[in-house]
This record gives structure tokens, C-alpha cells and sequence, in this order.
């Protein structure tokens, strides 16, 4: 069974409502490997449907966090003085947005394009609206608790003054840099530290402030189990950073039981999301972005990169690579067509609207040489394939399969798979043995009465072999001959996509020398 049928099926027994949530902090250029917790809580979310429970799904944007280290795709000279200020309050890199919608509404509009359409929440809204001032007050005053629970679970010490609490400094606008000491039951007292950290500089005010209706935050340990119990939330995953020994899920945990007296949200680890083995980071620049993503892959095979792993198996993709994305269409191709449950579930799951998966699609391999044919009409070509007429469904699949195609290859595909006509004769030609030359000229006889691709392959296969070439030397004729090159796609197949009289002219210049 299915990973996420298997804790819907769990939590169904529970016979009660779910709320599924998960978030992000926008820093930068969301990483693709973020889609990954968007897409196993929207699984849970439609497992959970299936299972006829009453849930929901949100999706929570940080924004009050601060700038905590500068992209870098940024300019320094502009950004270096938003340093520890909330992303909500720094300027977006172009429109009138601020930095955190910017980046984070990018990000929204690729995940919905995927079919996840969870509702958004805004942190600082949430701190606005006061949705959170009875958890902030709980905190404060169980400070010395939280301080007990930090050192308890994690091992961490805070300063015997720890007010769970920073406030936006009143004079710079920066929360990075502050830090509260002390609360009378009203305000909370609190310093914005010069040398706090080391990727800002706050700058030394002193000030008293009421810690409600959106005047700071609480700290990330803190402040998500104060969302959990805030909103009721039920489920909600974490990566494998998160929830190590100790880590910050154990003690998120630990002050929703004993601060805000909370039942923490099922828990759903998961791996990270690899770039050639290298975890991605949207404020470093490392990876790449969900957005970039989405132009390079469509919705329906990026959902099943997410879907096809277990939580606990990291993914490691990297588009550069030679065999990445024609594999990964093929897997996709393949589990479309699977009889095996487990993979049909997961293509099932993957797809956006699955009545209008039911389609014939030629593979993603046959057409990176296809679509490099001049004169290939590609729905005669796929008909042949196919064995019949091709159907709306079938022309619409066709045509999205080869723009990616196309992407592939003028984005990704090493050169040794790429091709184009020579419109001179090739030098590489010239080194063509005599046979081989004579091979060239028997093609041309061969052509006369070509009714059927594959046979007229094995033809000029079968001529070669008479005359005393092996496979690999009848075909680097033609392709030496034609491309340039030792090798290339189908044989039979280059030739009946280029003009006869061109390439009769073509062999006879080769077989010639001139």
C-alpha cells in the first residue's frame, strides 16, 4: 500500500477533522527542493479525502523572519542595509510587493500549478490579528519553563534573563538584533545589540514594548508549536534537519505539551532534496528554483518526482545531467502504463486531472532524435507508432511532449545527442574506407523502394554485412556522411527525413571524394 494511504487509513480511525499545514521562510529564489513538503502534506490532504475525512490544508509564510544572509543573485549594494529587518518590510527586487511576497507568491503560483492548492497564511497577519497573543503571553510567562525545556531536549542554555520574545527594534526596524530581557506583564523590555550576530549590526536602542497585535515574534522553537495549538493543527511533516535527535521538531514538541498544553501534529520526516548530492538553499543561491523548475519539467512529471519516493528516501536531481530528465519522463511513462498498484497509485497521484491523462505519448528518448529531423511530420510519425490515428488527447500530449523535448535539448543535452545537417560536405567524410563508400552508393538503390522504416534499417544493415562491415561501421558511413558525426538516431529514419535528391547527391559526393 502506498505510504500516504497507509496514515490516512491510520488517521481515519481517529474519526476526526485533520488540519494539515506546512510552511516556508521566503529568504530568496525558493529552491525546487521545497516543493517536497508541499507535496507529501497535499498527499496526506487527498489521501484523507479518499478516506472521506473532513480536512484541510494551509500553508504558512514566514515573513516576519529576518534577513538573515543575502543571496547571491542580489545586488550587495542595495540589500546589505536590509540586514536583519523582516523580509515583510524589506523592498521586493522588482514591483512594489515586499521581498517576502516576491518570492514567496513565485513560489505559490508554481506549487498551485502542480494541483496543490493549500490556503495561505502570513505569519506577521497572523501575530497582527492577534491569533497568537494567547500563546505569546503563555510564553512569556513561562519563560524560565521554555528555558528548562530548551536545555532539557536539546541540550541548549539561554541567559537566566531569556524572555522568549524579539521585538522589532522601534528605531531600525531590524528583529535580528534584538533581544528581549525582561516582561512586567505588559511590555517586554529588550536591547538591540550592535554585535548580536554576525550578518547584522543593530544599533544599541533601548526600548519597552508590547509584545502583541504584530510588535515581534517569537522564536522559531517557540513560535511553530504556538501555531500548532493557535490554529489546531493535526499534521504536519518536517525535514530530516528538523527532526533529528533533539532537534527542533523534539523541542517544538515538548513546549506544545508543556507550555501551551498541546497535542503535537502527527509527524512526517522526510528526506532532503539533493542537487548532485548537495542539500539546496534558497538564500545561497545553491540548487535550483521551483520556478525554474517548473519551465523545465511539466507539472505532472515534477509532481511525480515528489510523489514517486518514500518520505524517508532523499531525492537527488540535477537536469544538467545527461540522462535526467529523458529518465525521468520514461519512469513516468512507465508507471502511467503500469499494472503493479503500488506504481499506478503513485502515477495516479501524480497527475493534475487524471481524465485527461488518457493519452498515447511516444517516448521522451525517440523524440530528442525526431524532432531533430527536417521534414518529419511528427503526428504521421506517431501514428505509425502508435498504430492508429492519434485522438485530441493523444495530439495535445504529443505536442507538450516535444516542447520539453526541445528544452531538453537546447537547455541540457550533452552534444554528443545533438544533430543538424551538414549543408557542406562533412571531412569528417573523408576518412570513410572504400567499402564504406560503396555501402553509400547501394543505399541510393536501396531507397528506390523503401515502403517500411525498420525493414529499410535491417536492409542497409544487411547490405553492409555483405560486403564485409560490421554495424557500427555501416552506420558512422552514413552518419559521417550526413552529420559529421560517428553517431547519431536511427538511420533509416535520418534519411527518410531529408530530401531524396539531397542525399542521393550527398552519398555520391562521399562515394566520389569530390
Amino acid at each position: 500500500m502506498f505510504w500516504a494511504d497507509k496514515i490516512a487509513k491510520e488517521l481515519a480511525t481517529t474519526k476526526k477533522d485533520q488540519l494539515v499545514n506546512d510552511a516556508k521562510t521566503p529568504s530568496g529564489r525558493v529552491h525546487v527542493g521545497a516543493l517536497r513538503g508541499v507535496v507529501i502534506h497535499d498527499l496526506i490532504l487527498k489521501t484523507l479525502k479518499d478516506q472521506k475525512v473532513d480536512v484541510r490544508y494551509t500553508y504558512i509564510i514566514d515573513d516576519l523572519d529576518p534577513m538573515d544572509s543575502l543571496p547571491v543573485y542580489l545586488p550587495k549594494e542595495k540589500y546589505e542595509k536590509y540586514m536583519g529587518v523582516p523580509l515583510k518590510n524589506i523592498p521586493a527586487p522588482q514591483g512594489a510587493a515586499s521581498y517576502a511576497e516576491f518570492y514567496a507568491n513565485e513560489f505559490i503560483s508554481v506549487f498551485n500549478t502542480l494541483g496543490a492548492k493549500p490556503q495561505i497564511l502570513w505569519t506577521s497577519k497572523l501575530y497582527e490579528e492577534g491569533k497568537l497573543d494567547k500563546q505569546i503571553k503563555q510564553a512569556l510567562e513561562a519563560a524560565e519553563k521554555v528555558q528548562e525545556i530548551y536545555e532539557k531536549v536539546s541540550g541548549s542554555r539561554r541567559p537566566r534573563d531569556f524572555i522568549p520574545f524579539q521585538p522589532i527594534c522601534e528605531n531600525c526596524g531590524r528583529i535580528g538584533t534584538t533581544v528581549a530581557n525582561k516582561w512586567d506583564g505588559e511590555f517586554v523590555y529588550y536591547e538591540c545589540f550592535p554585535n548580536k550576530v554576525d550578518w547584522a549590526v543593530g544599533c544599541g536602542h533601548k526600548g519597552q514594548i508590547s509584545p502583541f497585535k504584530g510588535s515581534g515574534k517569537m522564536p522559531f522553537r517557540v513560535e511553530w508549536p504556538a501555531k500548532w495549538a493557535a490554529l489546531g493543527v493535526t499534521i504536519e511533516g518536517a525535514g530530516k534537519d528538523h527532526t533529528s535527535k533533539g532537534g527542533t521538531r523534539d523541542t517544538a514538541d515538548a513546549i506544545a505539551r508543556e507550555i501551551f498544553d498541546y497535542d503535537p501534529p502527527y509527524n512526517i520526516p522526510y528526506e532532503h532534496f539533493l542537487l548532485s548530492g548537495k542539500k539546496m538553499s534558497s538564500s545561497t543561491g545553491v540548487g535550483v528554483s521551483a520556478k525554474e523548475t517548473a519551465e523545465i519539467l511539466p507539472p505532472e512529471i515534477l509532481r511525480f518526482l515528489m510523489v514517486r519516493p518514500r518520505p524517508e528516501q532523499h531525492i537527488d536531481f540535477n537536469p544538467e545531467l545527461e540522462h535526467t530528465t529523458p529518465k525521468l519522463f520514461d519512469d513516468f511513462d512507465l508507471a502511467r502504463n503500469s499494472k503493479d498498484p503500488d506504481l499506478k497509485r503513485v502515477y495516479e497521484l501524480s497527475v493534475i486531472n487524471l481524465e485527461s491523462e488518457k493519452y498515447f505519448v511516444p517516448k521522451f528518448r525517440d523524440l530528442v532524435n525526431i524532432v531533430q529531423m527536417p521534414n518529419i511530420n511528427l503526428e504521421s510519425w506517431a501514428e505509425k507508432q502508435k498504430g492508429t490515428s492519434l485522438s485530441k488527447n493523444d495530439k495535445q500530449a504529443l505536442k507538450e511532449r516535444v516542447k520539453y523535448v526541445k528544452i531538453y535539448l537546447d537547455r541540457f543535452a550533452p552534444e554528443a545527442i545533438k544533430f543538424t545537417i551538414k549543408e557542406d560536405l562533412p571531412k569528417e567524410a573523408e576518412a570513410l574506407s572504400s567499402q564504406q563508400k560503396k555501402l553509400l552508393l547501394g543505399i541510393i538503390d536501396l531507397m528506390q523502394e523503401v515502403t517500411d522504416p525498420e525493414k529499410f534499417q535491417n536492409d542497409i544493415y544487411q547490405a553492409g554485412k555483405e560486403i564485409g562491415l560490421s554495424s557500427s561501421e555501416v552506420f558512422q558511413a552514413i552518419y559521417r556522411a550526413l552529420l559529421g558525426k560517428n553517431s547519431g538516431p536511427k538511420a533509416a529514419w535520418l534519411i527518410l527525413s531529408l530530401d531524396k535528391d539531397f542525399v542521393i547527391k550527398r552519398f555520391k559526393e562521399v562515394a566520389s571524394g569530390t
